[in-house]
């Protein structure tokens, strides 16, 4: 037995290494010669071969390069460019083998300790048991309870009852009563003592009652009662139930059990042995290489837009690939049927109500046609509101020396005045100059048509003509323009319009700013006698009195020092501390709806009418009445009209959102199948329209919804849709397929059967890039049977045209090549069941070296190798049962309510009281006599019974008497018998008593012995 070193051994340089023997070695150490083909070895030969086939997209020919990889990439980007051209690959096959090279020990299982004759016993029981259960269970149940109750009853009850009495009665009564008792008792006893006992007793009672009574009476009851009761009882239960249960239950039970006993036993009567379980592995070399490369070109298909007609076609296909809850609706979904339904082609956005601007602060604010300008409150520079940025950017200074203190941009020029001396300057759009006439003023203002006043120095109002500025002989405060020569003014407070030549007041006092707008809308700043605050009021285009605005936001704004609008509902605010606000103002949208009929005809034409900032009105005209909405007609807007032709349905619609009206409807393109109309800025616009079809799935319009918004004095179209006919779909379906268009589209494509693809495929020719043959059409070359989908890729094999070509092909993409790589070899280890098991004796052999010097005869002394026995090794299936009842409906609520007692009649009470018998006083004292005459013999009979008692009572005494003579009379006799001594009747009275006397009376008739001396012999002496 070796001993284990501790610490690192050292390495003796002459040691020679040694090197394992060589397989044929070990062979040569076989018994005999031994045929090599019937040796087994491992290694030679692949165990497994498996073969799977990838898709490899290899080049886009002519495809633009991609955006650079800079950066993340955003999953959830929309509107990425799809596939557009086609595209070349290949199928690459390969094969992976899975060769055996041997078995190796693994983890250590478990470890048996058994000392020197030890023996037991295992039992290694392997079960594994798999359980799989699905259920799915729907229950539905409706029921519906009606219940109505009504009674009716009518009683009409007369009683009318009439008694009359007339007794005489006369009564006379004799009683005689007499009782008599007696008793009496004798007694007697030896020794001539003698006593008796007697009782006697008698009673009598007589008596005569007499009684005379006479009545006469009438008595009369009348009563009519009625009784009306009206009832009428109705009860109807209605429970209708309806109760739809699917339940399905999927059940998979495996079991396997693998038992196994043996018995250890270690023979070694020294020394202790270790059995090691080890996991045996399998060692397998794993090859996988590239066997086959087949060419394929992928084309590109466009996604589907799925309609009711698409669904119609591709109805199964969908439902199988769809999630269980979409895929029974769209089974639920018929197509075919025909029935009304609604589109929504533009619902108005929800817009904001205010906008703030952080860190601006103006002197003033102004707005025309070309924009909102204002001059900021610091330095007195101009800025100019950019939409596109939604930010202030301040204007070009070139030529202008200082600051502004009004801005008024007009038609095509920019007005202000300068701070330094008041003079009107002029901006071009590049360059800032002195106004040509030399104006200077206080306050400017421009009209539409590019007119500009100011209030001078003197506060004159003057108009800047061709050649000079001419004083209109007005003083005024401030001054607005709201159209060509509509002038108005306001001083110390008071507001006048220009009318001709002359000016008329139009309100009253408190006016401090005026500011116009395009549509010719007044604005007034206004401040109270009683306030300081500072609120708007408007004067309507056309109108002449100020009144507080109903919309836009306005109505409740206070503090503020100027406004400025640019039509369209947008209104810019400055505040009195120099904060602007943006007020974009919209009235609540206005629904109008056309529903159709049953029997409703399609449209026959449509009648648009815009402006540049959306749709003003639209008019549908259907054969039998004319619906409308919004502003319809009008000189300032543009009208565009559309007839629809025979069985004319919808295809696909498109709606642009208003910018200026905001949230209106700007444009609207309907793609009809007669041709495609355009309306508002549709018609304009350089989009290309959409010709696939869409949610209208090719229905006829039948009807209009939607909603208008007021936007000033102007009325837009903020939300349009259809009525259409068409399809039996709901739109949540439709709405779904669309959302998820590009999963549901590839199961189109992948589904598609190869005559339609084929008849596809034979309309389009490709020629690969660099090739001199002429274009051969793909059904030719293709085959038919689709092999991959990616992206909007749908992969066929790709034919070649000849056999040289495949050659050639095959030569460029050879296996060895790089980019497919070469064969990859790998070790893969394996666990499997098997066990192995090694004996450990300490650190050498597991048996003991015989050693003659030590004891070794085992039959003289045997190991006992039967082990106690194991509980029984069970196998018992260890399966569950599962419940797959299904939970039955529950009680029904339906019940008929008991109908309510309803009360008696009382009518008849009346006559039921004069029926009742003694209904008249008893007057023949009759019956005071009786009980007269019975107490009289109850009381005779009475004295009869007390004297009984009495007799009773003495005979009773009499008895008892004797009795105790008697006694007496024994007792004495027997004290004369003691006194004689005679006899043996003696007193003791038992058996016992008896015997006691017999031996003492013996002891004492008994001479007396003296004691005699012991024995010799050792034992006592007799008596």
């Amino acid at each position: 037995m070796t001993t284990p070193s501790s610490g690192t051994p050292a390495t003796t340089p002459t040691t020679p290494t040694t090197t394992p023997p060589a397989p044929d070695a070990d062979k040569a150490m076989l018994d005999g010669p031994t045929p090599k083909d019937l040796l087994p070895s491992t290694g030679n030969y692949p165990t497994e071969v498996v073969r799977y086939q990838s898709v490899v997209l290899t080049d886009i020919p002519g495809a633009a390069p991609g955006r650079a990889l800079t950066g993340a990439i955003d999953l959830g980007e929309e509107n990425l460019p799809f596939y557009d051209r086609p595209a070349e690959g290949m199928v690459v096959t390969t094969e992976q083998s899975w060769s055996a090279q041997g078995v190796t020990l693994g983890r250590l299982l478990h470890s048996l300790a058994l000392a020197p004759g030890e023996s037991t016993r295992v039992a290694v029981v392997d079960w594994q048991r798999t359980t799989r259960a699905t259920g799915a269970e729907t229950a539905g149940e409706n029921e519906l309870l009606t219940g109505s109750t009504d009674q009716n009853r009518s009683i009409s009850e007369v009683a009318n009852a009439i008694a009359r009495e007339e007794q005489h009665g006369s009564s006379q009564g004799f009683e005689l009563g007499q009782s008599s008792s007696s008793g009496g008792s004798v007694g007697g006893s030896l020794g001539a003592l003698i006593s008796g006992g007697g009782n006697w007793s008698k009673s009598s009672n007589f008596g005569i009652a007499s009684a005379v009574s006479r009545s006469t009476g009438v008595r009369s009851v009348a009563q009519e009662a009625t009784q009306r009761i009206s009832a009428r009882t109705q009860q109807l239960a209605t429970a209708a139930r309806s109760r739809n249960m699917t339940v399905v239950r999927e059940t998979s039970q495996a079991e396997k059990d693998q038992v196994l006993t043996r018995v250890v036993t270690n023979y070694n009567h020294m020394h202790a042995m270790s059995v090691q379980y080890y996991e045996v592995v399998q060692i397998y070399t794993v090859t996988t290489k590239p066997t086959r490369l087949e060419r394929c070109l992928f084309i590109p298909l466009q996604e589907l837009t799925f309609t009711h007609t698409s669904l119609q076609r591709y109805k199964e296909v969908l439902a199988s690939v769809a999630p269980a809850d979409w895929a029974t609706k769209i089974r639920a979904a018929n197509p075919f049927d025909t029935v009304v339904r609604s589109l929504d082609a533009c619902a108005a956005p929800e817009v904001p109500t205010t906008q703030e601007f952080a860190g601006v602060e103006l002197a003033d604010v102004a707005a025309s046609a070309m924009g909102v300008y204002g001059v900021r409150k610091a330095d007195g520079s101009p800025v100019k509101f950019d939409p596109a940025t939604q930010q202030w950017k301040p204007l070009p200074t070139t030529g202008l020396s200082g600051g502004l203190t009004r801005i008024a941009p007009g038609k095509d020029t920019v007005w202000a005045i300068r701070t330094t001396d008041n003079m009107v300057v002029q901006f071009d759009g590049t360059t800032w100059r002195a106004d040509g006439w030399g104006g200077y003023g206080l306050r400017i203002v421009c009209a539409t048509d590019g007119t500009v006043y100011v209030i001078g120095t003197n506060n004159a109002i003057h108009q800047r003509g061709p050649s000079m500025w001419t004083n209109l002989g007005v003083t005024a405060d401030d001054i607005a323009v709201t159209g060509k020569d509509k002038l108005w003014y306001s001083r110390q407070g008071l507001l006048y319009e220009r009318s001709g030549t002359s000016w008329v007041q139009r309100g009253g006092s408190g006016v401090q700013r005026l500011s116009a707008t395009s549509d010719g809308a007044l604005w007034a700043v206004v401040q109270s006698q009683s306030s300081t605050e500072t609120m708007p009021l408007l004067v309507e285009s056309g109108a002449t009195t100020l009144v507080r605005p109903t919309a836009g936001g306005l109505q409740s704004v206070t503090g503020l020092a100027q406004i400025a609008s640019v039509g369209g509902g947008d209104y810019w605010v400055l505040m009195g501390n120099g904060t602007v606000r943006r007020i974009l103002g919209r009235e609540a949208p206005v629904a109008f709806d056309d529903q159709p009929k049953e029997d409703s005809a399609y449209a026959s034409r449509i009648d648009v009418w815009s402006d540049s900032d959306g749709i003003r009105g639209i008019q549908v005209v259907f054969p039998s009445h004319t619906f409308g909405c919004g502003d319809i007609g009008g000189s300032s807007v543009q009208q565009a009209s559309y007839t629809f032709g025979g069985a004319d349905k919808l295809i696909s619609y498109e709606a642009w959102s208003g910018r200026t009206a905001r949230g209106s409807l700007a444009g609207l393109r309907l793609k009809m199948t007669s041709g495609v109309a355009n309306f508002g800025i549709a018609a304009t616009t350089t989009v290309a329209a959409d010709l696939s079809e869409d949610a209208g799935g090719g229905s006829a319009i039948c009807g209009l919804f939607g909603s208008t918004v007021k936007s000033g004095s102007r009325t837009y179209v903020a939300s349009l849709g259809f009525h259409v006919r068409g399809g039996n779909v709901p739109q949540p379906v439709l709405d779904h397929l669309n959302d998820n268009r590009r999963h549901y589209s590839q199961a189109v494509w992948a589904n598609a059967d190869e005559l339609t693809l084929s008849r596809i495929l034979a309309n389009y020719s490709y020629t690969p890039a660099g090739s001199s043959a002429g274009p051969v059409p793909l059904g030719m070359l293709l085959d038919p049977k689709p092999i991959a989908a990616t992206g909007n890729y749908l992969g066929f094999r790709w034919n070649f045209a000849s056999e040289q070509e495949r050659e050639e092909w095959t030569k460029d993409r050879r296996l060895g090549d790089s980019t497919f790589g070469t064969p990859v070899s790998d070790t893969i280890a394996i666990a499997t069941n098997g066990v192995f098991a090694e004996a450990v004796l300490g650190r050498s052999n597991a048996a003991e070296k015989i050693d003659l010097t030590r004891f070794w005869n085992w039959k003289d002394s045997p190991i006992q190798i039967t082990p106690a026995d194991i509980a029984p090794v069970s196998t018992a299936s260890r399966a569950q049962n599962l419940d797959t009842t299904a939970v039955g409906m529950g009680v029904s609520q339906a019940k008929v309510t008991p109908l309510v007692a309803m009360p008696d009649p009382v009518g008849l009470q009346t006559t039921q009281a004069i029926a009742t018998a003694n209904l008249f006083r008893d007057m023949s004292g009759l019956n005071n006599m009786s009980q007269f005459l019975t107490k009289g013999i109850e009381a005779a009979a009475g004295n009869d019974k007390e004297a009984g008692i009495r007799a009773q009572e003495a005979l009773k005494t009499a008895t008892e008497h004797q009795e105790k003579v008697a006694q007496i009379v024994l007792e004495a006799a027997k004290l004369a018998m003691g006194a004689g001594g005679g006899g043996g009747g003696g007193g003791g009275g038992s058996l016992s008593a008896l015997g006691g006397m017999l031996n003492q009376g013996a002891k004492a008739a008994a001479p007396d012995k003296k004691a005699e001396p012991p024995s010799t012999d050792g034992t006592a002496a007799k008596a």
